[in-house]
């Protein structure tokens, strides 16, 4: 009886190390979220759950979700994307420019939003027609795209004394409520889940990071499949711009600095292979994000100033990515 009790144990031991086994990743992407909430749940005494706290990090968290749904297309090819942050800054420039131009009406937001979805999805299907047409990695081709558009920002912005500035900054209100930021997070959110777990689109483009020779032997039009997954990044980006100009109702030189490596650092949080494939998860963009601004919100409110904060950021990364690289020497772990 007690040779059957402790067999009864063994397999129950065995069930559990092999769902472990099994969910990995998921394991790690939701631990890692638990952990970061109570270090500093614990660290901050609770103010990071205070309403001050949370409407902050509802408007950071909202835009780069937005930003990280969009790019994870892009990421489950193997491939990632580093002009983000220029791509916004000049998308805001010109949202600027429309606004202002229009008499900050309703009306002006509507077409300064369409401009900058526009303007985004431009340099994102360039980047990916010239990958395509010159058989260069898209990363080049995003470099290129980040010189250029922050070039033309530093530019502009260099032609007056402070930047380009709204001239009402109500105009963009809507952007900055709770409730709106929380609706666009969730349905830009739900709808990618959706699209990358459940149709064929997805699965193709999860096929095309595995293998993309596998990919169009099993029925994939690889470059159509290419084309929509950067036109979604583009939105994406786009749409971010609004979020992030209502924020600062203003354009710098500094504007949208740094936010490729947030995208990053908060996919790779969310458990995000740099090989992309079939072990892509759209839940990457969405749990990394909120760990993301969890992490950066609960340094601040320890009292760790930007610089001490960047340098911790750089040091996750770098320590992220090493895991990645590590997790199987089979698989082809840098971006293509």
């Amino acid at each position: 009886m007690e040779k059957e009790k402790n067999l009864t144990g063994r397999e129950k031991l065995n069930t559990v190390l092999h769902f472990a086994k099994t969910n990995k990743n998921e394991l790690i992407r939701y631990g890692l979220l638990i952990l970061v909430v109570g270090i500093f749940a614990a660290a901050t005494g609770g103010r990071i759950f205070s309403k001050f706290s949370i409407n902050s990090i509802v408007s950071q968290l909202t835009p780069l979700i937005i930003l990280c749904v969009g790019l994870t297309f892009i990421f489950a090819h193997g491939n990632f994307d580093i002009s983000a942050g220029a791509v916004l800054a000049l998308s805001a420039l010109v949202s600027i420019f429309i606004i202002n131009g229009m008499g900050c009406t309703p009306a002006s937001v509507l077409v300064a939003l369409l401009a900058s979805i526009a303007l985004c999805v431009g340099f994102y299907l360039f980047n990916i027609f010239v990958s395509i047409k010159f058989r260069i990695m898209s990363t080049i081709g995003s470099l290129a795209i980040m010189f250029t558009a922050r070039g033309i920002v530093t530019y502009l912005v260099s032609q007056t004394m402070s930047g380009y500035k709204l001239n009402d900054t109500s105009v963009l209100a809507l952007f900055r409520e709770q409730w709106f930021m929380i609706l666009c997070a969730a349905i830009v959110a739900i709808v990618g889940w959706f699209v990358f777990s459940y149709t064929s689109f997805g699965k193709y483009n999860k096929a095309m990071g595995d293998n993309m020779l596998s990919a169009m032997q099993s029925g994939a039009k690889v470059n159509r499949v290419r084309y929509l997954s950067y036109t979604i990044a583009g939105v994406c980006v786009g749409l971010a711009t609004m979020f992030y100009l209502s924020r600062t109702n203003s354009v710098t030189q500094n504007f949208g600095q740094g936010k490729e490596m947030d995208i990053m650092i908060a996919l790779i949080l969310g458990g995000m292979l740099l090989s992309g494939g079939s072990k892509s998860r759209m839940s990457a963009a969405i749990v990394g994000s909120i760990t993301y601004v969890i992490l950066t919100n609960g340094l601040s409110q320890l009292g760790l100033s930007d610089a001490y904060v960047l340098i911790i950021k750089s040091v996750i990364f770098i320590a992220m990515v090493a895991s990645t690289l590590r997790r199987s020497a089979t698989i082809k772990a840098m971006p293509r």
